[in-house]
């Protein structure tokens, strides 16, 4: 049974719901006067009804613990202190994140504790930045642009080397893959 209105984004929250549900049987089609099932099922999308079920659900072991940033921006963990959480999107390092705290005049304490105001804040300005997707992107938009004009870091690229520079007779095994060994050559 599928959620009406359901989205990409809002799928592995409705998926646990919907999971629970079935596990404790009251999602079955003989018990459709479940409250619980009726509220799930008869709602558009499941984010706003899911954060208000978030604290009286159990999941067995499973727990929500990221905070979706929105904009394709990614999420960022809620037990941890905002400066630590903004550098695990894409993008967004130490000054970067301290820079955008100041900014925004929010303190440093834990994700799961933003208000809507500072949420909505931190969108916002985080909009302003490139980074995750957009970034990603980019990078690669770049790279196919330096192999498309056939310049010293395109061919290298494209070959599968490393293009700044470093020894590649004994090394460079992150680019150049596993080695293959050779018959007939000495072991020193």
């Amino acid at each position: 049974m599928a959620f009406p209105g359901a989205t990409k984004r809002s799928g592995s929250l409705g998926t646990i719901l919907y999971n629970n549900l079935l596990n404790s049987g009251c999602a079955s089609q003989s018990q459709k006067s479940c409250g619980l099932a009726n509220a799930i099922t008869s709602v558009g999308t499941i984010s706003d009804i899911g954060l208000r079920l978030l604290p009286n659900l159990s999941f067995h072991g499973v727990r929500v613990q990221c905070i979706n940033i929105g904009g394709g921006k990614g999420e960022i963990p809620d037990n941890k202190r905002l400066q630590i959480s903004l550098q695990h999107i894409h993008g967004i390092g130490r000054s970067r994140s301290r820079q955008i705290l100041n900014k925004l005049s929010i303190e440093n304490k834990l994700a799961r504790e933003l208000t809507g105001r500072e949420l909505y804040a931190l969108r916002e300005e985080l909009n302003n930045y490139m980074c995750a997707h957009e970034l990603n992107n980019q990078v690669s938009k770049d790279i196919s642009r330096l192999m498309a004009i056939q310049c010293y870091r395109g061919i290298r690229h494209s070959q599968g080397l490393p293009c700044r520079g470093q020894r590649t007779h004994t090394n460079a095994r992150t680019l150049k893959g596993k080695a293959i060994p050779v018959a007939g050559k000495k072991k020193a």
